[in-house]
């Protein structure tokens, strides 16, 4: 796997190489942390939102207010336990409200996380750096979203994927597609053997409207135009599926 921060040194020259393009075209990176967890035994997702209902409240005492937040349980997913599995996803619009969020988290929040880890456990946690390459029409909501690992081809460069993004989403528009997506660049906490360079996350509405971008992709020459301006991009893998509850939505920024 290529280094992430390799990756954004990339975009950050291109950007220094044409400030005045880059500052129009080239969006901001935020910062993730994802868990995935498993429900203990005997607890319900009943049970996670009354401690996460307590978190919002010590959350707004503490002042965490750029913070979003979803929990995520399996749709379409391989070797899932659907009754057990569930995760955490959380996002902040930069790096440094990230850090307030954790520095905040591990100085004042161990007796709540007491009770979060009653209900679940969690295996793993890890950060990434992220574009919101197709950002939301509005603000934070509960979702269906859908991860890919994707890895670039051989001599790819950002710019080469930027320029795709952009046709993409120019088609996307023009077939009044309403998904959101991110581009997320792997930093802490991600698997040592992992090959991919990047995730991409989907994010939409419903089950409904997924069915009908579905629709357009198998039915309507989505896949041929996906080929045509991505295939000699990237390649992805299977894309796994999640319920997307939104547990808080922090303000913008």
């Amino acid at each position: 796997m290529k280094h992430w921060i390799n990756t954004l040194l990339s975009l950050f020259i291109i950007a220094a190489m044409s400030p005045a393009h880059a500052q129009q075209d080239m969006p901001q990176m935020a910062a993730i942390e994802s868990w995935g967890c498993q429900m203990n035994e005997g607890q319900s997702m009943s049970d996670l939102m009354k401690v996460v209902n307590d978190w919002n409240e010590w959350s707004d005492d503490n002042g965490i207010d750029a913070y979003s937040a979803w929990v995520l349980n399996p749709i379409f997913k391989a070797n899932a336990d659907f009754v057990r599995e569930a995760g955490w996803f959380g996002y902040a619009p930069n790096f440094t409200e990230m850090g307030k969020v954790m520095q905040t988290w591990m100085t004042k929040g161990q007796k709540l996380n007491e009770r979060f880890n009653k209900v679940w456990t969690c295996g793993w946690h890890s950060e990434a750096a992220t574009m919101l390459v197709r950002p939301p029409a509005d603000g934070p909501s509960s979702a269906v979203v859908s991860f890919s690992d994707c890895t670039l081809n051989e001599g790819v460069t950002p710019a080469d994927m930027m320029a795709a993004t952009a046709k993409w989403n120019a088609y996307l528009d023009e077939q009044e597609v309403g998904a959101a997506i991110g581009y997320h660049f792997p930093g802490h906490g991600n698997p040592t053997d992992m090959t991919a360079d990047m995730k991409i996350s989907v994010w939409r509405p419903s089950l409904e409207s997924y069915g009908r971008d579905a629709d357009l992709y198998v039915n309507g020459g989505g896949r041929q135009i996906d080929d045509a301006i991505f295939g000699q991009i990237m390649s992805c893998d299977s894309p796994r599926m999640y319920a997307a509850t939104l547990v808080r939505a922090g303000q913008a920024q």
